[in-house]
């Protein structure tokens, strides 16, 4: 669809009802409709507030899109080797059979759309009254988190598409749509808003749902990697992990980090947050789509491929979290999900880890079945400490500093420090494992392949494993264009994989 005509729409629902918000968990806010968005009706802080809360209610897209519903999961880790898919919707993105060009065409409606709403709040905020705000420097707080919210939205864009249209106004007229910026101006402004945001926020959010100076340096770093700026992503980084106000989760087991209960510990640094109210209304129903109906009403047929299940060490606390040997839903013996499926189960996001929603075990685990106040994590701790020890080596080589990063996150799943004496080339294979094991169904495998030229190789052996013979190239690393923006933009260039 085309861009201007989409945020047309967007213009219009945010006139009537930008004002619906969502929750930080730990400061609910319910805001007045207006009825006109401009100027002259934004007289207060909260209204202003209640601008941020709309940018956020669009990252996960009422439940169903973008962070939501395993959406973003599937066209990142979904065409990798952590993360297998059998769903009859999405088993194309999977084999790599890309001829229908609109298959992630709802990702870039759902991002386009936060990126107006960013675009609308930077618009509006900046020329509120100083004196509607309570406190010296909330103005800018709340500019620093539509930044990051815009720079994140297109950050998942170009890693997904490439050079994309590169938006900073908001739309006031259906004007033709606009042509593709380069991926690297796209990282320009990237950095830019990111900028922006660290030199605004506080080093912690009230909650994990809220952009953080924390968030900005983490996600700085990861497009600085995309970009193979190892020096600029590192002091990133470093800067990141100095500001002490993050760590792993060591109170209980691995696999409780993924409860409910457990959504504003500070090992997440950002994370798309729902309220859970109800099955229709503000609910992330992520939770519905990482596991199989047989083990817990999921509805999904997904899961850890064989190829990284098997590369798990003997006493690895995580086989907690990757199911082999399940029990059945309805009864009866163990099963392998291997044998039955050909994956292990992925439980961080399952039915059971509703421990707030839905406490209990067996049936009483159903109880409002649907809502979910479970997160999606989009930066952990555990993921900046193996970004760590992945820059310090490939700058440094394997020395002790990257050494004590990795070994703060095999420690916490029980494992011993990793050999000592590796060759670079082997610690990266070692960051890389670990990293597809800790953190796979959350997005980052696709950018450790090719930021270490490993993509194409990989892919290529692993499909033809899964029976799918396909020859990956460079052009594979960027999706289709939507059919349906093509169509509607005159402006707009396809990618070489639309041709596929």
């Amino acid at each position: 669809m085309k861009i201007n005509r989409i945020n047309k729409i967007i213009k219009t629902c945010l006139y009537l009802l930008f004002f619906i918000t969502i929750s930080s968990c730990d400061d609910d806010l319910t805001e007045e409709l207006k009825g006109d968005l401009s100027i002259s009706t934004l007289t207060t802080e909260s209204d202003a507030i209640a601008l941020i809360d709309g940018i956020h209610n669009g990252m996960f897209d009422d439940g169903w899109g973008y962070y939501g519903a395993g959406v973003m999961a599937r066209a990142t880790d979904g065409i990798t080797d952590v993360f297998k898919i059998s769903d009859i919707h999405y088993a194309e993105l999977e084999k790599y059979q890309w001829s229908n060009e609109n298959i992630v065409a709802p990702i870039w409606v759902s991002i386009y759309k936060v990126i107006d709403r960013a675009n609308w709040a930077l618009q509006l905020i900046e020329g509120m009254d100083d004196s509607y705000f309570g406190e010296i420097g909330t103005k800018n707080k709340l500019l620093g988190e539509a930044s990051f919210l815009r720079g994140m939205a297109y950050f998942d864009l170009v890693g997904m598409f490439g050079g994309v249209p590169l938006k900073l106004e908001p739309t006031t007229t259906d004007i033709p749509g606009l042509s593709r910026s380069s991926a690297s101006d796209v990282y320009v402004q990237i950095e830019k808003d990111l900028e922006f945001a660290i030199a605004n926020l506080p080093a912690n959010g009230s909650s994990p749902g809220r952009a953080s100076k924390g968030a900005a340096y983490g996600i700085l770093a990861k497009a600085q990697l995309r970009q193979l700026k190892w020096a600029e992503a590192g002091e990133n980084i470093d800067a990141l992990i100095a500001l002490g106000v993050y760590d792993l989760f060591t109170e209980d087991s691995f696999l409780k980090l993924f409860y409910e209960s457990k959504i504003l510990d500070n090992e997440f640094i950002f994370s798309i947050l729902s309220m859970g109210e109800s099955y229709s209304t503000a609910s992330n129903h992520h939770v519905k789509f990482f596991t199989p109906w047989s083990y817990d009403t999921g509805w999904a047929n997904v899961g850890l491929p064989p190829t990284i299940y098997n590369t798990i060490e003997e006493g690895d606390e995580r086989l907690e979290v990757y199911l082999d040997d399940y029990p059945q839903l309805y009864g009866g013996a163990l099963r392998s999900a291997i044998d039955q499926f050909g994956f292990a189960i992925n439980r961080k996001f399952g039915h059971y880890n509703r421990d707030v929603t839905a406490p209990g075990t067996g049936y009483d685990a159903y109880k409002n079945y649907g809502i979910s106040k479970l997160g999606v994590p989009v930066l952990r701790y555990a993921d900046v400490l193996l970004l760590k020890a992945d820059i310090e080596n490939e700058l440094n080589g394997p020395n002790g500093e990257a050494y004590e990063a990795i070994n703060q996150v095999r420690n916490r799943s029980g494992l011993g420090n990793l050999q000592a004496g590796l060759s670079k080339e082997d610690f990266r294979d070692a960051v890389l494992k670990e990293r597809a094991i800790e953190l796979a169904g959350e997005g980052h495998r696709k950018d450790d392949l090719i930021r270490h030229g490993l993509f194409e190789s990989t892919m290529t052996r692993y499909l033809s494993d899964q029976g799918y013979p396909v020859n990956v190239t460079v052009n594979h690393q960027l999706m289709p264009i939507p059919r349906l923006e093509l169509d509607l933009n005159p402006n707009m260039e396809p990618n070489p994989s639309n041709n596929f």
